[in-house]
């Protein structure tokens, strides 16, 4: 991931990281993402999935961007 992430940003890295909210499987949120497909497109729902991730691995605060600190932390895994 090279960029930041937020409500309404569209593309392939959108979708790689939507795929890997739904493996991470962290709540309802995830659950509910993987109902609803990887789309490419950031909306509510993935900034949801997000936030649950975030707030699993304990990184504050889990807002649901997609930022510098969860960039870093993802692109470690």
């Amino acid at each position: 991931y090279t960029r930041n992430l937020t409500l309404g940003d569209v593309g392939d890295d959108v979708r790689a990281l939507q795929l890997f909210l739904i493996a991470q499987n962290k709540g309802p949120a995830a659950q509910a993402l993987a109902s609803n497909g990887a789309t490419g497109y950031f909306g509510l729902l993935t900034q949801a999935a997000l936030a649950e991730f975030q707030a699993s691995v304990g990184i504050t605060p889990a807002v649901g961007f997609f930022g510098p600190v969860t960039r870093a932390y993802v692109n470690a895994l």
